[in-house]
């Protein structure tokens, strides 16, 4: 793993989406390339680096679960996400197909991989913003990564996917509504076991 190459994406894609897109994008490589050299990286060190970030928050507030949970759930993260890029890329494949572009899963998984990077670099600073500024900052800062995030979506679906200029605003469209649907089945499955209910 080139850990300044891995940097230098994720620098990109929070300050040059567009043209890091290019860069890595076009032509799409394979899946397990950009697992290997960038999802997983940066999955991996964003729960690295918010770990600290989290154990501060928690004696900052005298409230929250004990360090071997925190650790616990910062690795259940990265396959939990890395499973939400899979379905996402699935979602996006899918949608390029119908709408006459490219349907290449590499090309999907791409794509998304790149342009939930500021998600999760929001994800780790989250519980920093936290810290600093009390309140629902935290909550704010994560969903304007998921706008910026989308965005980055959006534009790369014609650079990524080829999806003609004309069809990116429905493909955009029904990527979305996809996606919020598979999250809340997701969550209605799941939420039970991840979330715990008080008794």
């Amino acid at each position: 793993m080139d850990l300044a190459a891995v940097v230098g994406r994720v620098r990109g894609m929070l300050f040059e989406p567009d043209a890091t897109l290019a860069a890595h994008g076009v032509p799409a490589p394979n899946w397990r390339i950009v697992v290997r050299e960038h999802a997983l990286p940066v999955l991996v060190l964003t729960s690295i680096i918010s770990l600290p970030l989290w154990l501060l928050l928690a004696s900052a507030t005298e409230v929250g679960p004990s360090a071997g949970l925190l650790v616990l759930a910062l690795m259940v993260r990265v396959p939990m996400n890395l499973a939400g890029l899979f379905i996402m890329a699935a979602v996006v494949r899918f949608y390029a197909g119908m709408f006459g572009a490219a349907a290449s899963f590499d090309a999907g998984f791409t794509l998304v991989a790149l342009a939930m990077t500021p998600v999760y670099v929001a994800e780790m600073l989250g519980p920093g913003v936290q810290l600093l500024l009390s309140g629902p900052a935290a909550v704010l800062f994560l969903l304007l990564a998921i706008g910026y995030a989308m965005l980055i979506l959006y534009r790369g679906t014609g650079l990524v996917l080829r999806v003609p200029q004309e069809q990116r605003g429905a493909h955009f469209g029904l990527t979305l509504v996809t996606f919020v649907v598979l999250s809340m089945l997701l969550f209605l499955l799941l939420g039970p076991y991840v979330v715990p209910v008080p008794a």
